[in-house]
């Protein structure tokens, strides 16, 4: 009997093993960029009424049973972000960033994307117990926004990591 259940044992660890693996790149080619996915993620599109007028974002989502990875994109008006400081709005996308998961921010960094200036966060999110990790880019009046969430206890910042990595432009916009 104890055989039959180790045997099971090791059946389902390896067949969980072989489910995790197969990445695959997803390229948007009106949002000039590409990343690479657990699955084709689905795309949704939300107009966001702002002081500057109606923006649009375009989400793309990839939810596994207790994760998602996610990139979304929205674009500017090319007058306002060139007479901005992109240091401002990088600052307000973080803020909204924290602020629409309700999270706390755990860590900040500079980053860049080609020659562009980004930010990378660490949220954690205590009321649903979730870690989200996000880069976010200004590229030219794009503002691109690549994020994973998940559990607390299972974060993992390789797999992240590597997601997150995984993003790059394609084309200038």
């Amino acid at each position: 009997m104890k055989a039959k259940l180790f045997q099971f044992f090791l059946v389902s660890v390896l067949l969980a093993a072989c489910a995790g693996g197969s990445w695959e790149e997803f390229t948007s080619t009106e949002g000039a960029f590409s990343v690479l996915m657990p699955k084709k993620p689905s795309r949704e599109t939300q107009t966001v009424d702002t002081s500057l007028g109606p923006i649009e974002i375009q989400f793309f989502s990839a939810e596994l049973a207790d994760t998602v990875y996610m990139v979304a994109y929205s674009d500017y008006p090319a007058a306002f972000v060139a007479q901005s400081n992109p240091v401002i709005i990088l600052d307000g996308a973080r803020d909204g960033a924290v602020a629409n998961v309700e999270g706390k921010l755990v860590s900040e960094h500079v980053i860049f994307i080609g020659g562009n200036p980004g930010r990378e966060l660490r949220i954690e999110i205590p009321d649903a117990k979730m870690t989200a990790v996000s880069r976010i880019f200004l590229v030219n009046n794009r503002l691109y926004q690549v994020m994973a969430l998940m559990p607390a206890e299972r974060f993992s910042s390789d797999e992240i990591t590597t997601y997150l990595d995984s993003f790059a432009l394609t084309a200038t916009n």
